[in-house]
């Protein structure tokens, strides 16, 4: 059973820094989204360019990972209100939603010295240093990934989960880079969680910057804030790339 504050990260996972192109998307549709992190993927892996960060939020959309739901649909899929996507990364069901921060690093991780376990405590790192600049102090749990806030133990609630997927994306001679990433609750209608067992966890609430603190930070603001403190723990120094572009126009966000 998940117990138990894990002990967070240092400063830095590593010496020196890094260049790593960023850019603010907007609202994006999933698949779009997806498909873009592949083709980025595939040029990171041949070295044709650096890490790359993208920060977005989505229109309301339910996403797996490779398990598919299995038992933590609580509505019918026809009733979710939603599309429901099968993706290749890891880790269980959840919702992605306008107001809620995503963030998709595409990362070599053999190029930055990182095993994938430290990479996704890193991601957590990250999270928990963002919502601390709006006065929320939140851990990870052992056994669980992802961030929490609140006591630790079944009264917590969950805000942000992360899921990842590493693979080499340019074959056998290339890297090996990340896809997917993580989701800060930060606005977004917590309502739209009560049709599913959010990550599989069913002795979790789920909770957001605006449900902890009656605070409606813009989404470009916390992106901010998580983008400085993954400079911190990947020690990657961040600059804004107008040549990151999707193949179409990403949604306007209200």
């Amino acid at each position: 059973m998940p117990g138990g504050v894990r002990a967070g990260l240092g400063p830095r996972l590593r010496g020196g820094t890094a260049v790593c192109d960023y850019a603010w998307l907007g609202r994006v549709e999933y698949l779009e989204a997806w498909e873009y992190q592949r083709e980025l993927a595939r040029r990171r892996a041949l070295g044709e360019i650096p890490d790359t960060l993208l920060l977005l939020d989505h229109p309301p959309v339910f996403t797996t990972g490779r398990r598919g739901p299995g038992a933590n649909l609580r509505f019918p899929e026809g009733a979710l209100g939603a599309p429901l996507i099968e993706t290749d990364r890891g880790g269980d069901i959840t919702f992605h939603g306008p107001g809620q921060l995503i963030a998709y690093p595409i990362v070599d991780l053999r190029a930055a010295g990182l095993s994938v376990v430290t990479y996704v405590r890193a991601l957590e790192e990250a999270v928990v240093r963002t919502v601390r600049t709006y006065g929320i102090e939140a851990h990870t749990e052992c056994g669980l990934t992802g961030v929490c806030a609140g006591d630790v133990g079944s009264s917590a609630e969950k805000i942000a989960a992360i899921g990842v997927r590493v693979g080499k994306p340019a074959g056998p001679s290339g890297g090996w880079v990340t896809t997917h990433g993580l989701a800060i609750n930060v606005t977004v209608d917590l309502e739209w969680f009560g049709r599913i067992v959010p990550c599989g966890i069913s002795d979790r609430g789920v909770a957001s910057i605006e449900s902890l603190t009656g605070q409606r930070p813009h989404l470009e603001d916390v992106a901010d804030a998580l983008r400085e403190a993954l400079g911190d723990v990947l020690g990657r120094d961040f600059r804004g790339s107008g040549a990151l572009a999707l193949p179409r126009r990403a949604m306007p966000t209200p």
